[in-house]
């Protein structure tokens, strides 16, 4: 599988998990119980291949599930609720980025899926000039030294050891891709 392939297919699967209904996800017990039943089988059931990772055919973004677009702040504990659902229904795909909060939507992501980290692929994005504080500057940065710093950080969001997927959120053209590359 070339290069150009293997971005058409993660397009291709980003753009399903549009498709996924939240809702279906969000459905909790009035028990308050949230575990699987051992009886029920994934909704999801189809893969597929991103280079040498297999995944569930639909992933799951989580951009949105620190605040919504009407800047309502979702609840924490329903947010890890339907992370934790959408993996009971077979989705092993997360995606997010450290723009997302800034890094909000990777600590969440981080604290729902510490307990099955090892069955599902996370993807993240790098790019924007972001402080740790969380401030923006406006500005991207994909200087070598600041890839280093924000990959070791979305590791101790996600808490993990690992990032699966990892993408330049925007190009910055004040760095040549060479440069970048060899960051990571």
């Amino acid at each position: 599988m070339n290069r150009r392939d293997v971005l058409k297919t993660a397009g291709l699967a980003l753009a399903g998990s549009a498709l996924l209904p939240l809702n279906a996800f969000a459905q909790v017990s009035k028990s308050g119980n949230n575990e699987k039943p051992n009886d029920v089988e994934p909704i999801l059931s189809g893969k597929r291949k991103l280079g040498q990772l297999e995944v569930s055919a639909i992933g799951l973004g989580v951009q949105n599930m620190w605040r919504t677009y009407q800047t309502t702040i979702p609840n924490r504990k329903e947010m890890h609720n339907i992370i934790r659902k959408a993996f009971d229904n077979g989705v092993t795909l997360f995606d997010t980025a450290e723009a997302y909060g800034p890094f909000e939507s990777e600590k969440i992501l981080g604290e729902a899926t510490s307990s099955f980290r090892d069955k599902i692929v996370i993807e993240t994005k790098f790019g924007f000039d972001i402080g740790q504080d969380g401030k923006r500057t406006g500005g991207l940065n994909s200087q070598p030294k600041h890839i280093k710093m924000v990959i070791e950080a979305m590791l101790k969001r996600l808490r993990t050891d690992r990032i699966d997927l990892l993408y330049q959120h925007r190009v910055d053209p004040n760095v040549p891709i060479e440069d970048v590359v060899g960051a990571i």
